[in-house]
């Protein structure tokens, strides 16, 4: 990776000093209590408890919660202020409430239109469906019985329940920055914080290199595997048919490929990483599923609808991965 960004600090770092700018766009948001409360298995002494770690700190990325992925069976009430969340409380804490993480997962990676979304939904209404691995994914990934495109991994698990956690799946978007901290219940504070929406910030940048000019698109921290150094998705090996099925888009799979699953940093970014994954009431060895920023590469032959539709500024400065970056906000053009 010596062929990137030369190894100097960003200008953020390097001045320990943060951007600022007069036009700031600024709404009022409301942490969603009810949703949090679904990621921590409807457990309101965890969640008032450990109020650190649900709720949304100072300069966290605030993440909107969108159209649920079946709204047979949920109902949302009108709301004042948008419905928010910066984390995704403890999906990843067990085996049980890990489908979840996966399922989200394969929906960004494998949804390129708004037809193979609706297919993909329809696949996790099941009450179980069977696990297998493709050659050169990055994750364990979700699939019906029926679909042969993928070749089974000799040891894998054999069923995951994925129909119980469909009414806390939605699509989620990026709104921007938190200024002040919300908690995730009333009991414990206010719910409600302020994020800007559109101006100039000094943030945190995620697992890749940024330039200047670079698109910015948001992702959830347990994707990193999903794209490759480069910021790039993964090959796209795959291809919706017109009776719902999956068919083989290219068969020809290097096999070399599989045996790089997952990829690290420098050791000064590794150490950036352990300072921040130590922040906001994070957990000693408790990855806290938050949301991070990265440059939006795009795949011009199979375009991902969840990549692009989470793009919300551009990088006006370049950054190494996992330190601070000056980024400019502006869903509001977009």
């Amino acid at each position: 990776m010596s062929d990137l960004l030369p190894y100097q600090p960003s200008l953020a770092s390097a001045t320990n000093t943060r951007l600022d700018t007069a036009a700031r766009h600024m709404q009022q948001c409301r942490v969603s209590t009810d949703d949090m409360m679904r990621f921590v298995k409807n457990d309101a002494e965890e969640l008032q408890r450990n109020k650190s770690r649900y709720c949304v700190h100072k300069d966290e990325l605030v993440v909107g919660i969108g159209r649920p992925w079946d709204v047979t069976v949920v109902k949302k009430m009108n709301n004042a202020y948008p419905r928010v969340v910066s984390n995704l409380g403890m999906l990843d804490d067990d085996e049980d409430t890990r489908a979840a993480i996966q399922m989200i997962r394969f929906m960004n990676h494998y949804a390129r239109t708004v037809r193979e979304r609706r297919h993909i939904i329809e696949f996790f209404r099941k009450e179980t469906i069977s696990q297998t691995r493709c050659r050169e994914g990055a994750v364990w990934q979700v699939l019906p019985d029926e679909c042969r495109c993928f070749e089974p991994v000799q040891g894998a698990p054999g069923k995951m329940l994925t129909k119980e956690f469909l009414s806390m799946m939605h699509d989620y978007y990026p709104v921007g920055y938190a200024t002040t901290i919300g908690y995730a219940h009333p009991n414990t504070g206010d719910t409600m914080t302020s994020v800007l929406i559109g101006g100039l910030i000094t943030v945190q940048n995620g697992d890749f290199e940024v330039f200047a000019g670079d698109p910015v698109q948001f992702y959830w921290c347990f994707e990193k595997d999903d794209f490759d150094p480069r910021g790039r998705r993964k090959p796209y090996f795959n291809i919706w048919l017109d009776d719902g099925t999956i068919g083989n888009l290219d068969p020809s799979i290097e096999e070399s490929s599989s045996k790089k699953r997952t990829w690290s940093g420098t050791k000064d970014s590794q150490i950036r990483q352990a300072y921040h994954e130590l922040s906001y009431g994070q957990k000693k060895d408790k990855q806290k599923l938050v949301g991070k920023i990265k440059p939006f590469v795009p795949d011009d032959e199979n375009p991902r609808l969840f990549d692009w539709v989470r793009v919300f500024g551009m990088a006006i400065a370049s950054a190494r991965p996992n330190e601070m970056v000056d980024i400019k906000i502006s869903r509001q053009s977009m």
